[in-house]
């Protein structure tokens, strides 16, 4: 196989979200890396984070799972391949082979890499989903893969948001 045969394969077979956030790259990677900050940004509108374990070290797993507003749970869980503090993570994401939407035929097991570019006081992020297959890409994009990561990114940065605010205004004496 050629180097632009293996090029347009992996296209075929990826996506790239990239948005740029308010906030140091520190507290965004702290955001990426912390289960219970996980739990508050991870996955799509209205869905809550019932349960997230990530134990952030090569080799290390992780398991998040999350309920939509109309009660569905979706385990998504996986483990970490590359981890640079503040500036890298890849791990894979296995499917659960459970899902009703997989019809008893899940998609192969994907690698998503997430990295983070100092900018000042913003950090850049950007996030790569490579699939298993260009036919796993295209039934995870026409099932919303693409549009729930970004709603998770809105979700991040309304995080970092709350989280620049200060928790307790001081209370004018009276």
């Amino acid at each position: 196989m050629s180097a632009r045969q293996t090029v347009a394969s992996q296209a075929e077979r990826s996506f790239t979200i990239e948005r740029t956030f308010a906030a140091p790259v520190e507290r965004v990677f702290r955001l990426w890396t912390d289960p219970l900050s996980v739990a508050q940004w991870w996955g799509i509108k209205d869905c809550t984070i019932p349960y997230c374990a990530l134990d952030v070290r090569v080799g290390g797993r992780w398991r998040i799972d999350m309920r939509t507003a109309s009660g569905a749970l979706y385990r998504n869980e996986g483990e970490y391949v590359d981890v640079v503090a503040n500036r890298r993570l890849s791990y894979t994401d296995e499917p659960d082979p459970e899902l009703r939407e997989w019809a008893g035929n899940p998609p192969g097991q994907s690698l998503h890499t997430v990295t983070f570019e100092a900018d000042g006081a913003r950090t850049h992020v950007r996030f790569e989903a490579m699939l298993a297959s260009a036919a796993d890409r295209e039934r995870l994009l026409a099932l919303g893969m693409r549009g729930g990561w970004m709603q998770s990114f809105d979700r991040l940065e309304r995080e970092l948001g709350r989280l620049a605010t200060p928790q307790h205004a001081a209370v004018p004496p009276e």
